[in-house]
C-alpha cells in the first residue's frame, strides 16, 4: 500500500494507492472517496496537528483499514484502555458506544473499532491530548450526525465524535444520540468507569439497522442478567 500527500491552497488531500482489491470497500466505507488510481481524503491544511496527523496516517493507515476489514484481529481492549486512561488524566467527559459498549458488558462480539463520545468544547484538549495518536484531525462536519468528528489509532481505530445532534435519534432513539447521552449507564471495567447506553437501547438500535446476529447476542447477555 502506498500513502503520500498532496496539497493545494486550502486542504491537504490524503492518498491511498497500490492496495489489494480487498481494500477498496473498506476505503468507501470510511468514506474515502475514488480519484485518478487511487482514494483520496482532503482536510483543511490549518488543522491542529496536521503534519503529526500526516505521519501517524502514513505509519498506520494499512493496519488500520486490515482491521476494520476484519481482515486482521483488532486489539480494541488495549485500545480501550488507553484511551480511557488517557481522558481520565485529563478529566475529560466521555461515554463509550457502539460495539465496544456492548462487548465490555460480556456480548460476545468482534469489534472493528472503537467509538467514543464527547463533549464539542473539548475538541482542542482531546487533539493535543491525542496528537501522538491522531490518524484523521478533528474536523467540524458541518451537518453530519455529530457536530465535530476525528480519528485516532493507538493500536486500534478509534473514532471521536464530538456532540452527537438530534438526527440520531430520528425516528426512534438510537445508542450514540441525545436520548443515549441522557439515560447513560456506569460500569466497572478493567481499573475504569464507563458510561454507556443501555443495553436494551443497543438492541433497538442493531434490529433497525438489519444487524439481527448483534440485536440478539445483546439480547441473550439481558436475559442472562435477569
Amino acid at each position: 500500500m502506498e500513502i503520500t500527500f498532496l496539497e493545494d491552497e486550502r486542504n491537504i488531500i490524503f492518498v491511498v494507492r497500490r492496495f489489494a482489491d480487498v481494500y477498496e470497500p473498506v476505503l468507501r466505507s470510511l468514506f474515502f472517496r475514488p480519484q485518478d488510481d487511487g482514494y483520496v481524503k482532503s482536510f483543511a491544511k490549518d488543522l491542529r496537528h496536521m503534519e503529526q496527523t500526516k505521519r501517524n496516517f502514513a505509519a498506520h493507515a494499512e493496519e488500520m483499514l486490515a482491521q476494520h476489514g476484519y481482515l486482521r484481529p483488532t486489539p480494541w481492549e488495549d485500545a480501550l484502555e488507553a484511551v480511557s486512561q488517557r481522558l481520565q488524566d485529563a478529566d475529560i467527559d466521555w461515554w463509550l458506544t457502539g460495539s465496544c459498549a456492548a462487548a465490555v458488558r460480556g456480548v460476545v462480539l468482534c469489534p472493528c473499532d472503537v467509538d467514543v463520545m464527547l463533549d464539542p468544547a473539548d475538541h482542542e484538549q482531546v487533539a493535543d491530548l491525542m496528537a501522538d495518536w491522531m490518524i484523521e484531525p478533528i474536523i467540524d462536519t458541518k451537518g453530519w450526525v455529530t457536530e465535530l468528528f476525528g480519528v485516532a489509532f493507538p493500536g486500534a481505530r478509534v473514532d471521536l465524535a464530538f456532540g452527537p445532534q438530534p438526527v440520531l435519534d430520528e425516528p426512534e432513539p438510537s445508542d450514540s444520540g441525545p436520548h443515549a447521552a441522557a439515560h447513560l449507564e456506569t460500569i466497572r471495567w478493567r481499573d475504569y468507569e464507563l458510561r454507556l447506553p443501555p443495553l436494551a437501547l443497543q438492541a433497538a438500535t442493531n434490529k433497525r439497522r438489519g444487524r439481527l446476529d448483534r440485536a440478539a447476542a445483546i439480547e441473550r447477555v439481558m436475559h442472562s442478567d435477569r
